[in-house]
């Protein structure tokens, strides 16, 4: 029934879009500002001018917002023309108004001040769904026909280069990026950061950038930078409100408003999101001893369900333009409910069932996430000289409940009156202060440019663990002091970095800079009555040579030493009781890990395609890893430790091809072998291994109303004790636009064919462990949304310039 309605939806579009293309005319908007002030220009002239006949034009007078439509307009190559008085005249070239694109918004389009006589000529080029430049990515979110209905998560996922792994974690070539919001820094723990991006619409998102080679700010991180650009919408008023359901139980309603006029603008978004997760699993471990071998095989399955609402304000103010202000304020929130069952077998030597269990688990969680964010930023009037301040604090509280029945029974099923009762109470709040000050300079010669900084970041968390048992008959929670944990974890970071880049020619330009890292971080174990303290302070250089040459070949070589600190996660030691017979906790004594990093990258660049190739080489010292050991009461310990020195050899692509104006691919691969020391292979038996991840996307547009998109990824990850497998992961979507193009409809499916799977192989010095998890993640979801934008209603006239002169 839901597929026939979708059918019938989708033939009453065509339906629609055919009429409608049956008198196909061409339409061309947008917005006309001061350069100096960002202010809306009023009475500005402009002139559409067909290139077959230059002498009839279409002419158009702005109105108070600075909008203008030109409508009515036959197909074909046009050059846009603006005028004002004491402004420069600008021109856009080539905009070529088809069948298949009959309508463009030129966005902002800014004057600037009429100091001398010369007019300005851009030529206009159409936004393609993915854009390679020096070697870095920006993925068009606002191309794509996923986006409505997606969240951030999911966009990164159809990112080149971007993955995430069995954890949920993003990384870029493997490694753990920087994520930054309209070029501001996120500074939160993963699990913050996951919520962050699980509950931020793909609507508000305009763009996604992925710089593998950052800028200076940002060099020492070993993943590279992405920055999530949102939209900020035209001059005037307008808003969008997005509606969607799927079929695996997902639904939710997101909403835009935005207002900008004279150098302020306001963008307000808001939306609630819920999602249901069916998954199911086993696990066969064989543990060796030396004179003899036993198994413990499991299986389990999940029922998840969580409900998501979010709130975002951005304000934008320009005083004048060498001073301008940025205020942000975001909260979301995460409510959980979720339950889950397991069967525990262990079997003997002899083949035999020497212990049955099952276990039920039931478990509700609500996190609260609110933050802010304020940005000054000032330019001289000297060129290329600014200072950037921006500060930021965070809060979080989370509060998770699990209680635990377990009941053991006999070989032939039945009870045998054995079980027990547990509960595990996880209270938690975070909050974390950062002020990051920026100073750019070009130097006088004009070829030689400063860039320096200072930050100071601060995060402390309060985490208060408390295991009970129930105790029968009297029915009463016991409180375990040796599985409740009572701690607060403080951290400061403080840097400072300086560097140079010198431009020798046109295309050829060498950066070379450093900076140096002081962390302090303080454990106070409220249970065991101690306090562990850590500092350390590390120097990192970087530097890279750019060479790029008029055909669109670029070159570039760069070294960083980088940094990977271990976060809260990686450093809790309470432990999880969630499975008993595989305990998991965190290392309070972990090193951070840093690297040698050492990348090679060659791209080229045209109008129809573009191609890059990189290699790369790293050596990564107190490489810290989740490790797992087994005990010898047949239970199994995860935590983290430092191992021994790894390399890394890297190779990657990325690449995108232009078949037509309709048609548009892209690939992405990425290759990296990691080697382990000759002590970790003897004697913790770690593997070398390699991890491989692909994306490959299509872009189609048969009209100006229809857009589909496919992405499809594969990925393989390594770990020092064995693999994990993940297999083929598809997104399909179809968008449709009606009514003037105010309503959008968007069908997406998810994973039709084969659900997401994990095989996980791990290989230890006394045991294996083989691990199958299958997530129910096949969903078809529609989204509906309605655009609310007033369109410019100044008068236009048809102006014949050779009757004109007659007359």
């Amino acid at each position: 029934m839901k597929f026939r309605f979708l059918l019938l939806v989708l033939t009453l579009a065509a339906l629609t879009g055919t009429a409608q293309q049956l008198k196909k005319d061409g339409l061309i908007v947008g917005t006309v500002i001061d350069t100096s002030n960002q202010k809306a220009i009023m009475g500005a002239t402009v002139a559409a001018i067909p290139y077959t006949d230059t002498s009839k034009q279409t002419v158009f007078l702005t109105d108070k917002n600075g909008g203008f439509t030109l409508s009515n307009l036959q197909l074909g190559y046009y050059r846009v023309r603006i005028s004002a008085v004491g402004y420069r005249t600008l021109t856009i070239d080539s905009i070529h108004l088809r069948a298949d694109r009959a309508d463009f918004n030129l966005n902002d389009l800014p004057l600037s001040n009429q100091s001398i006589e010369l007019s300005e000529v851009v030529i206009f080029v159409e936004k393609p769904l993915i854009e390679s430049k020096e070697g870095n990515i920006t993925f068009n979110v606002g191309e794509s026909a996923l986006s409505n209905g997606s969240n951030a998560t999911e966009l990164l996922k159809q990112t080149p280069l971007v993955t995430t792994d069995a954890d949920g974690k993003i990384a870029v070539r493997g490694k753990e990026p920087k994520i930054l919001i309209d070029d501001k820094p996120v500074e939160l723990n993963a699990q913050q950061l996951q919520d962050l991006l699980e509950s931020m619409p793909g609507s508000m998102i305009e763009k996604i950038e992925v710089l593998t080679n950052p800028p200076p700010q940002y060099a020492n991180e070993q993943g590279g930078v992405i920055n999530i650009v949102t939209k900020k919408g035209r001059v005037g008023f307008g808003a969008r409100v997005n509606l969607y359901a799927g079929t695996r139980g997902q639904t939710g309603i997101s909403t835009n408003f935005n207002y900008r006029r004279q150098g302020f603008a306001v963008n307000l978004n808001a939306g609630v999101g819920y999602n249901e997760f069916q998954s199911e699993g086993y696990s066969n471990r064989t543990n060796i001893y030396k004179d003899s071998s036993n198994q413990l095989n499991t299986i389990n399955n999940s029922f998840n369900r969580s409900i998501r609402p979010n709130l975002r304000l951005n304000i934008d103010y320009e005083v004048n333009k060498w001073n301008s202000f940025n205020f942000v304020a975001q909260y979301n929130q995460s409510n959980s409910n979720n339950s889950g069952f397991n069967r525990y077998t262990n079997i003997n030597r002899f083949d035999a069932i020497s212990r049955l269990s099952e276990r039920t688990i039931a478990s509700a969680g609500a996190n609260q996430n609110p933050s802010i964010n304020f940005t000054y930023i000032h330019k001289s009037k000297r060129p290329g000289e600014s200072i950037r301040i921006i500060s930021a604090a965070n809060f979080g509280w989370s509060k998770n409940i699990r209680n635990y029945f377990q009941e053991f029974l006999n070989a032939d099923d039945t009870p045998t009156g054995v079980d027990s009762t547990q509960r595990q109470t996880n209270k938690t709040r975070n909050n974390g202060y950062s002020i990051n000050v920026m100073y750019d300079r070009q130097l006088s010669n004009k070829k030689t440019s400063l860039s320096t900084g200072v930050a100071y970041y601060r995060t402390n968390s309060d985490v208060l663990l408390v295991t009970e048992f129930m105790k029968k008959p009297e029915y009463t929670f016991l409180k375990s002091d040796l599985l409740s944990n009572d701690f607060m974890f403080h951290q400061d970071i403080i840097s400072a970095r300086i560097s140079m880049k010198h431009i020798f020619k046109p295309g050829f330009s060498v950066t070379a800079g450093s900076a140096v890292e002081q962390t302090n971080f303080l454990f106070e174990l409220f249970r065991d009555q101690k306090k562990e303290y850590n500092r350390y302070i590390n120097f990192l250089p970087f530097a890279n040579v750019n060479r790029s040459w008029k055909n669109g070949t670029n070159l570039t070589f760069s070294y960083r030493r980088t940094i990977r600190r271990p976060g809260i996660g990686e450093l809790n030691p309470a432990i999880d009781y969630g499975d008993p017979y595989n305990l998991r906790y965190g290392n309070p004594d972990l090193l951070p890990s840093q690297s040698h990093t050492f990348d090679l990258v060659a791209g080229k660049t045209k109008s129809k395609y573009f191609a890059n190739v990189s290699i790369g080489y790293n050596l990564v010292e107190d490489v810290f890893s989740q490790i797992r050991t087994l005990q010898t009461d047949g239970k199994t310990i995860v935590t983290w430790d430092n191992v021994s020195n790894r390399q890394e050899f890297e190779a990657s692509t990325w690449a995108g091809l232009t078949i037509s104006r309709k048609l548009r691919t892209n690939l992405s691969a990425s290759y990296s072998y990691n080697k382990y020391g000759s002590f970790d292979k003897l004697v913790r038996k770690f593997r070398d291994g390699g991890t491989f991840t692909s994306n490959f996307s299509t872009n189609y547009n048969p009209t100006d109303l229809w857009t589909f998109t496919g992405a499809f990824s594969f990925n393989r990850f390594a770990n020092p004790q064995g693999t994990v497998r993940s297999n083929i992961s598809m997104n399909i979507g179809a968008q449709y636009k009606l009514f003037k193009k105010k309503v959008i409809i968007s069908i997406n499916t998810t994973d039709p064919f084969i659900q997401q799977q994990n095989r996980v192989f791990t290989y230890g010095p006394n045991f294996n462990l083989e691990s199958y998890s299958r997530t129910q993640t096949r969903n078809y979801r529609i989204t509906l949304s309605y655009n609310f934008n007033k369109t410019s209603t100044v008068k236009r006239k048809t102006v014949d310039v050779l009757k004109s002169i007659k007359k």
